[in-house]
């Protein structure tokens, strides 16, 4: 792919980022910037609880996108198949086309992760369960998902995925959708999916 040569020069940067440690005040800023993004109004923000639950390596990572993708082009050939069966050439042609996408999205993630060598075995982040107080009014949109109605409001078990240099990679109040998007920690992974597929989105792959 004409991109590739591209997209890879970004794993460079990511293996110097990770090699520098930052203050625990880093990572709890980097913490109150994602959830405060998501207040309307006025707030007053405060860690309760920081806890520290897991890690997860490049290559886990690597191997969690490559593992959706090979999974959705098996699906999606079994309805190929079944299209070409009926007699339906467009919804065949349509899926054939989702399909070679997502090969050109294989290429592109084994060139990056054949790039990163070695780095693959650092951390590309941790996941964090955190606990947190917000004094005064505000609503509070759609990825916490409540709304504050009292001078102050407790949030229990907001999921983050973050850094090693705290940039905080994904969020949310389900851990076990917290990872659906931290396929955004490989270099250059926007560029790819935007460029090859119709959304930065995959499916659940836990």
């Amino acid at each position: 792919m004409k991109r590739i040569g591209i997209i890879i020069l970004a794993a460079a940067a990511v293996i110097s980022s990770c090699t520098g440690k930052k203050s625990v005040s880093g990572l709890e800023k980097a913490i109150e910037e994602e959830i405060i993004n998501t207040l309307d109004g006025a707030y007053d923000f405060s860690i309760i609880e920081l806890e520290k639950l897991d890690s997860t390596l490049f290559l886990t990572e690597f191997d969690r996108r490559i593992n959706v993708f090979e999974m959705r082009i098996e699906a999606n050939k079994k309805f190929l198949d079944d299209y070409f069966r009926r007699g339906l050439k467009k919804n065949a042609a349509l899926k054939y086309d989702e399909i070679y996408k997502d090969y050109d999205i294989l290429e592109a993630l084994h060139a990056v992760k054949e790039r990163m060598g070695d780095s693959l075995y650092m951390v590309a982040y941790y996941d964090y369960r955190v606990k947190a107080q917000i004094k005064t009014g505000g609503i509070v949109r759609k990825t916490i998902g409540r709304v504050l109605k009292r001078n102050a409001q407790v949030l229990d078990d907001i999921y983050l995925a973050i850094t090693p240099d705290n940039r905080v990679v994904s969020m949310n109040t389900d851990r076990k959708k917290l990872h659906q998007s931290t396929g955004l920690v490989i270099p250059g992974y926007s560029e790819i999916i935007k460029s090859e597929s119709n959304s930065t989105e995959v499916p659940e792959d836990e």
